[in-house]
């Protein structure tokens, strides 16, 4: 039961205001939960952190879609020393990522280092903050729907597809 309550809260979470429930209606362990998230992966984020300091109180969240793929991104920061990025494609956990995690990583450190440019906080010669220091303390959800999308392996965990990391990448950008 543990388990597919797990999935199912995680659907709910990936679909942004339906309502799933699971009953479990085996003799001595019923139960019945209800899934239902209105802010989709941003409460996803919350749900994540809800038990780390954050560091700026609403999750950023961006949606855009281009040539058919759609891409939700939700971010938020905290105090923690590591990153936790969940990717899915078309609600599969992308586990290995993938071409669209690939397209995030990519786009959020190349944006923080040209705000920080543009923005006098680095000087000339100062070097640009690598990927793992823009993403220290970061949870974030990567979902996108892809009409086609190419995996990789056997098992699903890994989106091969080329245009969504350029796609991700773009619309990520463009948002902020």
């Amino acid at each position: 039961y543990d388990t597919l309550a797990t999935r199912v809260r995680e659907l709910a979470f990936l679909t942004k205001g339906v309502k799933i429930t699971i009953e479990d209606k085996r003799e001595g362990k019923e139960r019945k939960n209800e899934y239902c998230y209105e802010g989709g992966i941003k409460s996803y984020v919350e749900h994540l952190n809800r038990s780390r300091e954050v560091v700026h109180e609403e999750p950023v969240y961006i949606e855009g879609s281009k040539d058919g793929i759609t891409v939700e991104v939700a971010l938020q920061y905290n105090d923690s020393y590591t990153s936790n990025i969940y990717s899915f494609a078309n609600n599969i956990h992308t586990y290995e990522g993938g071409t669209h995690e690939a397209g995030f990583k990519t786009g959020l450190t190349r944006v923080i280092n040209d705000y920080a440019r543009r923005n006098g906080v680095f000087k000339e010669s100062d070097p640009n903050l690598s990927g793992e220091d823009v993403r220290e303390g970061l949870t974030a959800i990567i979902s996108i729907k892809h009409p086609d999308p190419q995996f990789e392996g056997q098992t699903k965990t890994k989106l091969g597809n080329s245009e969504a990391r350029t796609i991700t990448d773009a619309l990520f950008s463009e948002a902020l």
